[in-house]
Protein backbone atom coordinates (compact mmCIF):
# COMPACT_ATOMS: atom_id res chain seq x y z
CA UNK A 1 0.00 0.00 0.00
CA UNK A 2 1.13 3.55 -0.84
CA UNK A 3 1.02 6.51 0.98
CA UNK A 4 -2.26 8.24 1.08
CA UNK A 5 -1.08 11.59 -1.15
CA UNK A 6 1.96 10.21 -2.59
CA UNK A 7 0.01 7.40 -4.96
CA UNK A 8 0.52 9.32 -8.33
CA UNK A 9 2.87 12.31 -10.02
CA UNK A 10 -0.10 13.88 -10.04
CA UNK A 11 0.36 17.36 -8.80
CA UNK A 12 -1.56 19.12 -6.26
CA UNK A 13 -3.39 22.22 -6.54
CA UNK A 14 -3.91 23.67 -3.58
CA UNK A 15 -2.08 23.96 0.06
CA UNK A 16 -5.05 25.79 1.58
CA UNK A 17 -8.12 24.80 2.97
CA UNK A 18 -10.99 26.64 1.68
CA UNK A 19 -13.77 28.36 3.80
CA UNK A 20 -16.89 27.12 1.92
CA UNK A 21 -16.93 23.38 2.47
CA UNK A 22 -19.50 21.85 4.88
CA UNK A 23 -17.37 19.24 6.37
CA UNK A 24 -18.82 16.59 8.67
CA UNK A 25 -16.52 15.06 11.53
CA UNK A 26 -16.74 11.10 10.20
CA UNK A 27 -17.55 10.03 13.97
CA UNK A 28 -19.65 12.57 15.17
CA UNK A 29 -21.66 13.31 11.29
CA UNK A 30 -21.82 17.07 12.67
CA UNK A 31 -20.90 19.53 10.57
CA UNK A 32 -17.12 20.89 11.97
CA UNK A 33 -16.24 24.60 12.75
CA UNK A 34 -13.14 26.28 10.77
CA UNK A 35 -10.45 27.42 12.71
CA UNK A 36 -6.86 28.14 12.71
CA UNK A 37 -3.94 25.56 13.22
CA UNK A 38 -2.28 25.63 16.82
CA UNK A 39 0.94 26.41 15.20
CA UNK A 40 1.68 29.81 13.54
CA UNK A 41 2.28 28.05 10.21
CA UNK A 42 -0.81 26.32 10.01
CA UNK A 43 -3.37 26.67 7.67
CA UNK A 44 -7.03 26.91 8.30
CA UNK A 45 -8.49 23.30 9.59
CA UNK A 46 -11.96 22.19 10.14
CA UNK A 47 -12.64 21.18 14.01
CA UNK A 48 -15.49 18.85 15.41
CA UNK A 49 -17.90 20.68 17.72
CA UNK A 50 -18.50 17.66 19.87
CA UNK A 51 -16.98 18.49 23.15
CA UNK A 52 -13.29 16.65 23.77
CA UNK A 53 -13.36 15.26 19.96
CA UNK A 54 -9.86 15.30 18.51
CA UNK A 55 -10.93 14.93 14.79
CA UNK A 56 -9.34 17.76 12.32
CA UNK A 57 -9.47 18.23 8.82
CA UNK A 58 -7.33 20.51 6.33
CA UNK A 59 -7.79 19.74 2.39
CA UNK A 60 -4.16 19.21 1.98
CA UNK A 61 -4.30 16.52 4.71
CA UNK A 62 -7.51 14.94 4.75
CA UNK A 63 -8.52 14.05 8.48
CA UNK A 64 -6.21 14.01 11.03
CA UNK A 65 -6.05 13.46 14.79
CA UNK A 66 -5.39 17.08 16.70
CA UNK A 67 -3.07 16.15 19.35
CA UNK A 68 0.81 15.12 20.12
CA UNK A 69 -0.28 12.25 21.99
CA UNK A 70 0.98 9.07 20.28
CA UNK A 71 -1.20 6.66 22.33
CA UNK A 72 -3.77 8.41 21.35
CA UNK A 73 -3.24 8.82 17.72
CA UNK A 74 -2.19 5.22 17.23
CA UNK A 75 -5.49 4.02 18.62
CA UNK A 76 -7.54 5.81 16.01
CA UNK A 77 -8.35 4.42 12.68
CA UNK A 78 -8.86 7.66 10.37
CA UNK A 79 -10.41 7.41 6.89
CA UNK A 80 -8.10 8.48 3.70
CA UNK A 81 -10.45 8.91 1.19
CA UNK A 82 -8.89 10.04 -2.00
CA UNK A 83 -10.45 11.59 -5.39
CA UNK A 84 -10.43 9.26 -8.56
CA UNK A 85 -9.89 12.75 -10.23
CA UNK A 86 -7.09 14.64 -8.32
CA UNK A 87 -6.17 11.90 -5.30
CA UNK A 88 -7.17 15.34 -2.86
CA UNK A 89 -8.00 13.97 0.23
CA UNK A 90 -12.12 14.07 0.04
CA UNK A 91 -14.55 15.13 3.21
CA UNK A 92 -17.48 13.61 4.53
CA UNK A 93 -20.30 15.86 3.29
CA UNK A 94 -23.11 13.79 3.99
CA UNK A 95 -24.89 10.82 5.73
CA UNK A 96 -28.36 9.60 5.59
CA UNK A 97 -30.03 8.65 9.11
CA UNK A 98 -32.69 6.27 7.28
CA UNK A 99 -29.58 4.51 5.95
CA UNK A 100 -27.25 4.46 8.57
CA UNK A 101 -24.37 3.16 6.19
CA UNK A 102 -25.03 5.59 3.58
CA UNK A 103 -21.71 8.18 3.30
CA UNK A 104 -21.20 10.99 1.51
CA UNK A 105 -17.60 12.31 0.22
CA UNK A 106 -16.69 15.12 -1.71
CA UNK A 107 -13.47 16.14 -2.92
CA UNK A 108 -12.14 20.26 -1.83
CA UNK A 109 -11.02 20.76 -4.99
CA UNK A 110 -12.59 19.75 -8.07
CA UNK A 111 -16.08 19.10 -6.19
CA UNK A 112 -16.27 15.23 -7.75
CA UNK A 113 -18.71 12.71 -5.07
CA UNK A 114 -18.23 9.23 -4.15
CA UNK A 115 -20.32 7.23 -1.54
CA UNK A 116 -19.25 4.41 0.06
CA UNK A 117 -21.23 1.96 -1.86
CA UNK A 118 -18.75 2.43 -4.53
CA UNK A 119 -15.24 1.47 -4.49
CA UNK A 120 -13.06 3.63 -2.45
CA UNK A 121 -9.18 3.37 -2.32
CA UNK A 122 -7.41 3.72 1.07
CA UNK A 123 -11.00 3.35 3.06
CA UNK A 124 -9.54 3.31 6.68
CA UNK A 125 -6.36 3.41 6.65
CA UNK A 126 -4.48 4.04 10.35
CA UNK A 127 -3.18 7.77 11.02
CA UNK A 128 0.74 7.77 9.44
CA UNK A 129 0.33 4.38 7.55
Amino acid sequence: MSAPHMASGKKRLSNSTRKDLRVLCYQHHIEMLLEFGSEPLEALQYACREAGCLIRYDSSHGYFIGTIDAKTIEQEMVPRVSCPGDEHPMYLAEVRPERRSFRLWKCPECNTSRTNEESLHGWGKKVGA
